[in-house]
């Protein structure tokens, strides 16, 4: 069972060497390849990547200014095809802001029964279940069509996608195909916790939010300038207790080799005074 585990253990590790780095970890907990991850990891092709019980967000090695982030327990695999760029959503709800392709031609989001093509844009993308997707298109325009496994069963080859504008959203299932365009109302948000009360598009549709706030990037902004200021005040800490201890040293010091040079007369915190001329 040992030797067992020590080889499963090895070949994940080869594996990793030498699939090629798509994305850069960037923030919160949670796994790559059901491994541990931490800020700076490098995420190769293919490997799933599930965020804990927190967000978290991911960088794109050749368009580092483009950012996916993750809600609670969701999972997506990054995959190159020829110039393009496949994001696979396995499960739960992913934001991307792409502000920059890179080499990349096009990149497409994926999820069970969708093919989302993006450019430059804004949105949130959930897998509602294991058959259904819905896009929640916050900036930008994106074309939506069926996956072409999809389009094929349910006998819709050939048929255009559909274009997003900006607040605008559409679902589609492997057995029902793509829904209508809804109007949204309100700006969707990724979950930042794993207990979800409404889908994305109930949340977008229900119109009491706004456009300009962002849950997600709220929350993990905080964090971070709290781990920040948290680490900026133990250094200040540590550098007033190493300049107290610096200047005892250097009293106790300089204390003793006074008391050294005189003969052992009494000297206090701020050298004292040389003792007097010697009786006659």
């Amino acid at each position: 069972m040992r030797f067992t585990t020590i080889l499963c253990l090895l070949a994940i590790t080869s594996w990793l060497a030498a699939a090629e780095s798509l994305g850069v970890w960037q923030y919160g907990n949670g796994t790559i390849a059901n491994t541990a991850a931490k800020e700076g990891a490098e995420i190769p092709a293919d490997a799933p990547v599930t965020a804990g019980d927190d967000v978290i967000r991911l960088s794109l090695v050749k368009a580092p200014k483009s950012q996916i982030m993750l809600s609670p327990r969701s999972t997506v695999r990054l995959v190159e095809e020829g110039t393009s760029l496949l994001v696979y959503v396995d499960s739960g709800v992913i934001q991307g802001n792409i502000a920059d392709k890179g080499p990349y031609t096009d990149m497409h989001i994926i999820g069970a029964a969708i093919n989302i093509r993006i450019t430059g844009t804004l949105f949130v993308v959930e897998r509602v279940k294991a058959d259904t997707d819905y896009i929640a298109l916050v900036e930008g325009k994106v074309e939506v069509k069926l996956r072409k496994d999809v389009a094929k069963a349910l006998g819709a080859e050939g048929k255009p996608g559909v274009d997003l504008d900006a607040r605008q959203g559409i679902g589609g299932s492997t057995t029902g195909g793509l829904t209508r365009v809804d109007t949204l109302n309100s700006r969707p948000q990724l979950p930042t916790t794993a207990a979800r009360g409404t889908s994305v598009r109930d949340d977008a549709m229900d119109g009491s939010g706004g456009w300009t706030e962002d849950t997600a990037v709220q929350v993990t902004t905080a964090d971070e300038l709290q781990t920040t200021v948290s680490t900026d005040i133990s250094t200040e800490i540590a550098n007033q207790i190493s300049r107290q201890i610096t200047d005892d040293v250097t009293t106790q010091v300089t204390n003793e080799v006074i008391l050294e040079i005189i003969g052992g007369a009494t000297v206090d915190a701020e050298l004292g005074t040389p003792p007097g001329p010697p009786s006659p």
